[in-house]
C-alpha cells in the first residue's frame, strides 16, 4: 500500500465521518405528504375537546354569557326517558344493521366467489348502493315505502297482503330503517370478505377435501376461521359508522315517530339545532362517541383475539 493510497483512504473516512456527524438534512416531501393527515387529526382533536368544553357549559342561542356548569348537562339527561330511550335505540339500529349485514356479507361473498353466471353478472352491480349519496337513499326509499303511493306496498298487494306504514308506525320505523342500512352497506361487508375468500390459499381446500371435508364443511371448518379477521374489521368500520348514522336516519324519518327512532346523533341535532340548546347537544354526541369508542375497543380486541387465533 502506498502513501498515496493510504492518505487517500483516511481523507475518505474522515469525509465519512463528517458527513454521518453532521445533522440529518430535512426531507420536505414527506412531510408534506403527511402533514394534511396531520392536519385532519389536530383539527378532530380541536373538534372533540370543543365539543366536551361545549357540554360543559350553558350555552344556548341568543344567551350572549356562557357559564361552566360542570356536569350539569349529563345529570340533567340521564334522569329523562328520552335519553335512555336514544340510547336504546341506537344500539338496536347499530347492532341488528350490523349483525345482519355481516351475515348477508358472508353469504353473498360466498356467492361471488363461485363462477356461476348471476353472481358474475351481479358483481358490479352490488356496489351501485355504496356510492349513492345517503340523502338521495333516503328519499329514494321514503318514496318507495310511502303506504298509499310506494312501490313496496303495490308489490306486497299483489300477493294478497295489507299496506305497511313503514316509517309512520312506531312498532315498524325501526326495523324499516335496518332494511334500509343493510341495503346500502351490505356491499361493503361483501366487498371485504369476498376479498378475503380470494387470499385463501387453494392447497388448503384441496388438503381439506382429500381429508374428506365437503361442502359445508369446508366453509365452517376451513374458509369461515381464515376469513373471521376479515369479516371483524369490516365490523368495525360499520360498527362506527352506524352508531354515528344521521343521514339516512333523519331523511327518512327525523327521529319519529314519536321518539321510535330518535338515535343519539337525531337527539343531539335536535337538542342543539331546534331546541337550540347546545351545551346539551353536545352532551347528547359525547355521549355517543364513548359508545363509540367503546364499541370499536371492543370489537378490535375481538379482532386481534381471532387473529392469533387463525395465526
Amino acid at each position: 500500500m502506498t502513501l498515496q493510497s493510504s492518505v487517500s483512504q483516511l481523507a475518505s473516512a474522515q469525509d465519512g465521518a463528517a458527513k454521518s456527524a453532521s445533522p440529518p438534512r430535512l426531507d420536505w416531501w414527506s412531510i408534506a405528504a403527511i402533514a394534511p393527515a396531520v392536519l385532519i387529526l389536530l383539527g378532530f382533536l380541536f373538534l372533540f375537546f370543543y365539543g366536551v368544553f361545549q357540554s360543559l357549559t350553558d350555552l344556548k342561542f341568543g344567551r350572549p354569557l356562557v357559564h361552566f356548569i360542570g356536569l350539569t348537562n349529563y345529570a340533567a339527561l340521564i334522569k329523562t326517558d328520552d335519553f335512555w330511550n336514544s340510547v336504546r335505540a341506537t344500539l338496536v339500529y347499530a347492532g341488528s344493521a350490523v349483525l345482519a349485514e355481516a351475515v348477508l356479507g358472508v353469504a353473498l361473498a360466498k356467492l361471488f366467489a363461485t363462477e356461476v353466471f348471476l353472481a358474475r353478472v351481479m358483481r358490479p352491480v352490488i356496489l351501485l348502493p355504496l356510492v349513492l349519496p345517503p340523502m338521495s337513499v333516503a328519499l329514494m326509499w321514503t318514496t318507495m315505502m310511502d303506504p298509499q303511493s310506494g312501490i313496496l306496498n303495490y308489490l306486497l298487494s299483489l300477493v294478497g297482503m295489507g299496506r305497511f306504514a313503514w316509517i309512520s308506525d312506531p312498532a315498524t320505523a325501526m326495523i324499516s330503517l335496518v332494511l334500509i342500512d343493510i341495503w346500502t352497506y351490505t356491499p361493503f361487508f361483501t366487498l371485504i370478505i369476498f376479498a378475503g375468500l380470494q387470499g385463501i390459499n387453494e392447497e388448503i381446500r384441496e388438503a381439506a377435501r382429500v381429508n374428506g371435508a365437503k361442502g359445508w364443511a369446508t366453509f365452517l371448518y376451513i374458509e369461515l376461521p381464515l376469513i373471521a379477521p376479515y369479516i371483524l374489521i369490516a365490523a368495525v368500520f360499520r360498527l362506527i359508522e352506524s352508531l354515528n348514522q344521521f343521514d339516512i336516519i333523519f331523511g327518512t324519518t327525523q327521529g319519529g315517530p314519536g321518539n321510535s327512532t330518535s338515535v343519539l346523533s337525531v337527539r343531539a341535532y335536535i337538542t342543539a339545532f331546534q331546541n337550540l340548546a347546545f351545551g346539551r347537544g353536545a352532551a347528547l354526541m359525547v355521549v355517543n362517541w364513548i359508545i363509540v369508542l367503546a364499541g370499536a375497543f371492543l370489537t378490535v380486541k375481538l379482532w386481534r383475539y381471532v387473529r392469533q387465533r387463525v395465526s
